[in-house]
């Protein structure tokens, strides 16, 4: 099976669910990634091979949308095809190069700037992996969610990474038919048989950490009132920080008892997170959050960590001992201190961390990745 995949991100970003899920792909499953361009990074127009086996190349499509007289002319349906009719341009040039046709093909789009390049290809098959509710980013213009509304619509196929995406694709679409839902996932070998031991909990120590990409849908001031509540615990927030959550992030450094620090390399997080106590996903609850089903929660799962969060999505559910959810800042320092409490008792410790990790296991992206590759197969055969 020929895989074109019209990607949102760089291949050698992080490792987000599109690199688990295309390095885990099945065999005879041959994938050429289309990424965009970026400004500031390597930006190769010319096909190359990565040692996962993926052919990988830059095509000129949207990924984001600037700000100043760029985005003015981005708001031009005429300059918008304009892009489209260059990076269909590109893309039928490394498609060549690549010994691929297109018509014999089916394309995944994560990226929705790039459904009509998709669409023009002409490919057997069509396939959304649909893991954002991508419109409701913070800055974007109004015609982003055309845009998103086209991609559900064209795709023969969308698969979802949760379940409050749902009501977005039914809304779009006017049914769930050939919509499927594959949850996001963990490497569940790394993070529970390579993180150590924890080593014991000292009386009165409360290390409540957060590690992934900090936000503006970060609830700083819910994390900062508990700070202040609370200088006698530990918190730390490691993670690249995104636009907009700079001031957010800046007023929690002050804080004595917060140390905050850069974006951690995947195969040494485990271990962060064996140093904490209790770990946090406190986000607010937003149309763009409303949908996140969240890899950071199973990975702290795996690593043994109980967590604490936010009400953000119905993907996040409490579980008594593992997952607490929290509304306040009030609510949440006593959950965490809850939990933290939970680990001092070796029973209930042992107990903890055999849940959380039947739990995160159900995630594993072995188990996710299988699934996702059966949905394509099934798009690409009809």
């Amino acid at each position: 099976m020929q895989i074109i995949w019209l990607a949102e991100i760089k291949w050698d970003y992080l490792r987000t669910r599109k690199q688990q899920l295309i390095v885990r792909r099945p065999r005879g499953v041959d994938v050429v990634y289309l990424e965009p361009y970026v400004r500031g990074r390597s930006n190769p127009r010319r096909l190359r091979d990565d040692t996962a086996g993926v052919r990988v190349a830059t095509v000129p499509f949207l990924k984001s949308v600037p700000g100043g007289p760029l985005r003015a002319l981005l708001n031009l349906p005429a300059a918008r095809r304009l892009v489209d009719a260059s990076a269909l341009r590109r893309a039928r040039a490394r498609l060549r190069d690549a010994g691929v046709d297109p018509t014999h093909s089916t394309c995944i789009v994560s990226n929705v700037y790039a459904v009509r390049v998709a669409a023009a290809l002409r490919p057997r098959a069509l396939v959304y992996d649909c893991n954002d509710a991508h419109a409701d980013f913070p800055g974007l213009p109004a015609w982003t969610r055309r845009y998103q509304d086209e991609t559900l619509r064209r795709a023969d196929a969308v698969i979802v990474s949760s379940k409050g995406l749902l009501p977005l694709v039914e809304r779009a679409r006017g049914s769930l038919g050939g919509v499927h839902q594959v949850d996001n996932g963990v490497d569940f070998k790394l993070f529970h048989d390579g993180a150590a031991e924890p080593a014991a909990i000292p009386a009165g120590v409360v290390r409540v950490g957060y590690v992934g990409a900090i936000a503006p849908w970060f609830d700083f001031e819910l994390v900062e009132s508990m700070v202040s509540a609370h200088p006698e615990w530990q918190f730390v927030i490691a993670g690249p920080v995104l636009a907009g959550a700079g001031p957010g992030l800046a007023s929690l450094a002050r804080h004595a008892n917060v140390a905050v620090g850069d974006a951690v390399p995947h195969d040494e997080v485990p271990a962060l997170l064996r140093s904490f106590t209790v770990g946090m996903i406190p986000f607010r609850r937003t149309p763009l959050t409303a949908g996140v089903n969240p890899n950071k929660l199973y990975e702290y799962l795996a690593a043994g960590l109980p967590t604490v969060a936010t009400p953000f999505s119905a993907d996040v559910a409490a579980v008594p001992g593992v997952i607490a959810l929290a509304e306040n800042a009030d609510a949440f320092a006593a959950a965490c201190a809850r939990l933290t409490d939970g680990r001092r008792d070796p029973r209930r410790a042992r107990a903890v961390d055999e849940r959380a990790a039947q739990i995160a296991r159900a995630h594993d992206w072995d188990t996710i990745a299988a699934s996702f590759w059966r949905r394509v197969a099934d798009a690409s055969s009809r």
